[in-house]
């Protein structure tokens, strides 16, 4: 805009500066001789730049106004299956606001049969299929194991059964889940709308909702079985509905005083927080207002850095962008402190009173079957997955979790599972070897990288080894490992280097994912899982990069995530052997965090039960490399010891 305003137009400007005395014209128009070189340099493009912004006024365009009346025109059935087929589904419900008169409206209204949404949760939850005919779940049918149940979200309707003590021997055909597989990043498992997308038709008789039950299981069935995932959906998928079910009904127990005390504390540290982050910015602000916090960021205190604008144009201050600042000024790890303790304060602890059952004093999560692509599960209502640890006041929050009295909370936690599948999949013989010997990975890794010996090793090697070990397989570049580690981007191209030289099986596994996600739109786990990577084959370099990166992460991830379920599974079979140790309440499997299952035990029973959960998990697959499950057990959640292996 400068050299505009300073030359009339880019004509101008280049007849001047080729004509001229750099020395001169950088005197006479207050610019320096290094701009006008790089002007005349790029003249060529300077010039196409105008050309390409140029709006071209004097096309022949025929245009008739009338003829742009679209009221006249709109065919309302074919803008509708139009919408529905692209699963626009908030434009569908916007055709009734368009603007159109009261008699088009009601035209709008004919025109799209869409049935009420309170009818359709019928179809959606409470309809079910005995193949043999039934309509009704019984428990004759349940516990029946030459019986198949279908229905579309099987789980809330078991609770019933199983909470009166059923064990459904049945097999099931959950509709929901069948879909789930075969689309794993669909947002939206509604039945109407699988039904749409598969069929291009309504449900419209609600009435007859087993019969669309029983024709899109068939349809799915048919397709789980070409996409060769009816193992995975039979053997992991269905056995897993009741084991949740299970768990969700158990809960955990909630110490709701503790929770009172871990408030009060809570408020001390934030409102300390808060006091040291006014006086580093010199004045009192709303620290949880993006824009309030950014001008105290970057206009007041001028903190320098490369980050992101958001939307609208203002410098981000954003959790992964303020990471990028945390040694830029002394402000920034405490506003990252107080972020986390916000978090934990208004997410989990105030809520959580409220949350707690008041008949058993326990906490029901909700786990949701559908909720990533990676087969992952997900926790809800509220999420028992994502509690901070790192904080203090996070460590006294899991306190909170107890065991009933007379029983422990015991967790079973898969040791390093992703390095593990990493080293199977990848056949990686240094990680194979490391892992068979029963040695150090991130050591390993060290010895390798620093090239020193073992006993040279330091803390801070051994936590850069670490950063590769698990950053490098999920993308992280040489700016994301030059963060982490606290070194510069050089050193740390320099440790990528070294680690795909030496962990040379990685770095084929991930070319070669890439190459599979390229040659045929999808990949997969070692049970066959799959993840479709549509974007692999888009023209935008950032999309086909995050594509690739989800495309070498989901066949470790998505194993991690199906053999923490098989463990479930067979972890349920083990207590329901006899009913004793059911029926009894000596274990009952409360919680799956990422790789950890915590269980409640009666304490006489943890050395006798311990060692047959800790051989079903080890033995629950077998890889190239020995699966190793850790075991602690205490009072509550946080202060838990360790039980011998033996």
């Amino acid at each position: 805009g400068f050299l505009i305003t300073v030359f009339g137009n880019i004509e101008n400007m280049y007849t001047k500066l080729e004509n001229g005395d750099a020395k001169k014209l950088a005197k006479k128009y207050e610019l320096s001789e290094k701009l006008i070189a790089k002007l005349l340099e790029h003249k060529d493009k300077a010039v196409f730049s105008k050309r390409l912004s140029t709006i071209i006024t004097d096309l022949p365009v025929q245009f008739d106004i009338k003829q742009a009346e679209w009221r006249k025109h709109l065919n309302l059935k074919r803008v509708e299956t139009l919408f529905k087929d692209f699963g626009f589904s908030s434009l569908l419900k916007r055709l009734l606001e368009i603007g159109l008169n009261k008699s088009e409206t009601t035209a709008v209204q004919t025109a799209l049969p869409i049935a009420p949404a309170k009818p359709m949760q019928k179809v959606d939850k409470n309809v079910f299929l005995d193949i043999d005919g039934g309509k009704s779940l019984t428990v004759q049918i349940l516990g029946d194991n030459k019986r198949t149940v279908v229905g579309h979200d099987l789980k809330e309707s078991l609770k019933p059964f199983i909470k009166n003590g059923t064990l459904i021997k049945c097999r099931l055909f959950d509709t929901k889940i069948a879909t789930y597989l075969l689309y794993p990043d669909l947002k939206n498992y509604d039945f109407t709308k699988i039904y749409y997308q598969e069929f291009k038709e309504e449900v419209e008789n609600v009435s007859q909702g087993d019969a669309y039950l029983w024709q899109l299981k068939g349809h799915l069935e048919s397709k789980l079985k070409d996409a060769q995932l009816l193992p995975l959906f039979e053997n992991i998928e269905m056995p897993l509905i009741p084991v949740l079910a299970e768990m969700e009904l158990a809960g955990i127990k909630v110490d709701t005083k503790m929770l009172v005390k871990l408030q009060k504390s809570g408020n001390e540290v934030l409102a300390k927080l808060e006091k040291q982050i006014h006086k580093l910015a010199g004045m009192d602000f709303n620290i949880n207002s993006p824009q309030q916090l950014g001008e105290i960021l970057y206009n007041r205190l001028a903190i320098k850095g490369r980050v992101r604008r958001t939307g609208g144009g203002a410098l981000s201050t954003a959790a992964p962008e303020l990471e990028k600042l945390i040694d830029s000024h002394p402000i920034i790890p405490l506003i990252m402190q107080y972020r986390e303790l916000q978090k934990l304060k208004t997410t989990y602890i105030e809520p959580f009173p409220a949350l707690v059952n008041p008949t058993d004093g326990r906490v029901h999560t909700t786990y949701n079957q559908t909720g990533a692509g990676t087969g992952r599960l997900s926790s809800q209502d509220p999420n028992l997955q994502n509690i901070p640890i790192k904080t203090e006041l996070g460590r006294e929050f899991r306190k909170a979790f107890v065991a009933e009295s007379g029983y422990e909370l015991v967790s079973f936690d898969y040791s390093q599972l992703e390095l593990r599948i990493i080293a199977h999949i990848a056949k990686d013989k240094k990680m194979i070897e490391v892992f068979r010997q029963g040695g150090d990975i991130h050591t390993r890794t060290a010895v390798e990288i620093f090239e020193v010996k073992p006993q040279e090793v330091t803390k801070d090697m051994r936590r850069v080894a670490k950063i590769l070990n698990f950053g490098i397989i999920y993308g992280m570049g040489s700016l994301g490992v030059a963060r982490a580690a606290g070194v510069d981007r050089l050193r740390a191209r320099e440790f990528i280097t070294k680690y795909f030289a030496e962990f040379d099986g990685v770095a084929k596994y991930m070319e070669a994912t890439k190459q599979q996600a390229h040659d045929q739109g999808y990949v997969e786990t070692i049970f066959g899982r799959r993840r479709p990577t549509p974007d692999i084959y888009s023209t935008m370099p950032q999309l086909q990069a995050a594509a690739e990166r989800a495309a070498i992460n989901h066949p470790v991830q998505g194993t991690e995530a199906d053999i923490i379920k098989l463990a479930m599974i067979k972890i349920q079979e083990y207590l329901n052997q006899g009913t004793r140790y059911r029926v009894q309440g000596t274990v009952r499997m409360l919680l799956q965090v990422h790789d950890e299952l915590v269980c409640e035990i009666k304490e006489e029973k943890i050395a006798e039960i311990v060692p047959k959960i800790r051989d079903i998990m080890e033995s629950v697959t077998k890889l190239d490399v020995p699966l190793i499950v850790d075991v602690k057990s205490g009072p509550n959640w946080q202060d838990q010891m360790e039980v011998d292996s033996e």
